[in-house]
């Protein structure tokens, strides 16, 4: 009993410094300072607690709108990504069959990472099938992305949480150029990748319930992360629900609540977000996009966007306010007004 009572306060106490760490940072950011990092970049200003964490990174090459970036409290590495997860079979999952989940699908090997796990760590990175992959969530937008962990040039990396956000959104970093990394859409913020983009990797957002459902054979990450956490407990219980933000974006699209959860995808430059829980079961949509026809199909709560000859287009998904902010030229796609099909 002694036992499980000090593990519940270590992991009430590690609960308490998540929030109290927001709380100073959203109290301190509009304090923060910016310099110029360079002659070269003289039109950015790289905000000093990221030239401060990220000594190696290129700040010759940066996006203007990483000069917005914030701390979101903890520091570089403060939230540690899972660079060995350890798997169970899903059938063993001790919590909830609602917890939802990211599924990753090889041709060997089927693979899910939970939430109640992302929510504390925010990347895992992984291999499926042999070659790597980047399995991130911020709780803070609700964007889940899976990316290949490989950078443009064909070096493989893994990623790490730089505690910087922009737009609320994670800021993350590979670990071979210490390239700053926009979470939600891939892009290169700053280094030596800007302006690059990562190459998103295919997977289905599901319950854990669902899953053990129809993949069976699927595993799980479990508990043993290496860190002490109440994986039972999430440390933004009710941020879903609430019309609160920790970090205000520089706008709210009113268009629909901000934390509708939206399917993005993109063709060519052309960004396209659909609200997800508006796309029904067992529809077969058809859209242009950019001058090409794309077909979204949805079965059994699993998503296949396709383009012309059939051709798999990856997607994540996101809160809309988080994905209205990065894109104000971006297509919104409306289940509604499409025919049936």
């Amino acid at each position: 009993m002694k036992k499980r009572t000090a593990v519940t306060a270590i992991a009430a106490a590690a609960v308490a410094i998540v929030v109290i760490a927001i709380a100073v940072s959203a109290a301190t950011n509009s304090r923060q300072g910016a310099t110029d990092s360079s002659a070269d970049s003289a039109t950015t200003a790289i905000p000093d607690f990221l030239q401060q964490d990220f000594p190696r990174t290129d700040w010759s090459q940066a996006d203007a709108a990483i000069s917005q970036a914030l701390s979101g409290g903890p520091p570089k590495d403060g939230i540690p990504a899972i660079d060995e997860p350890q798997f169970d079979p899903v059938a063993s999952f001790a919590h909830p069959d609602e917890v939802l989940a990211i599924l990753v699908q090889g041709e060997t090997e089927t693979k899910a990472y939970p939430y109640n796990i992302l929510v504390w760590h925010e990347i895992v990175n992984d291999t499926i099938d042999g070659s790597p992959i980047a399995v991130t969530f911020c709780p803070l937008c609700g964007s889940a992305a899976v990316f290949d962990s490989v950078l443009p040039g064909g070096e493989t990396t893994t990623f790490g949480v730089s505690g910087g956000l922009l737009e609320s959104n994670m800021i993350m970093f590979d670990r071979a150029t210490e390239t700053l990394w926009q979470q939600s859409t891939g892009n290169a913020l700053a280094g030596e990748h800007y302006p690059h983009k990562l190459q998103l990797h295919s997977f289905q957002l599901l319950s854990v319930g669902e899953i053990k459902e129809r993949y069976p054979e699927a595993l799980i990450v479990n508990e043993n992360t290496g860190h002490s956490r109440d994986y039972s407990n999430n440390p933004y219980a009710g941020y879903d629900d609430s019309d609160e933000f920790y970090f205000v974006p520089s706008r709210v699209d009113d268009r629909y609540p901000a934390k509708t959860i939206f399917v993005a995808f993109s063709i060519g430059d052309t960004h396209v977000a659909s609200p997800w829980l508006e796309l029904e079961d067992g529809r077969h949509y058809t859209t242009a996009v950019d001058g090409e026809e794309v077909t979204l199909e949805k079965t059994d709560g699993e998503l296949h966007i396709s383009g012309p000859d059939a051709v798999e287009i990856p997607f994540y998904f996101e809160m809309w306010f988080s994905w209205a902010v990065q894109n104000e030229d971006g297509e919104v796609f409306v289940p509604e007004t499409a025919a049936n099909q």
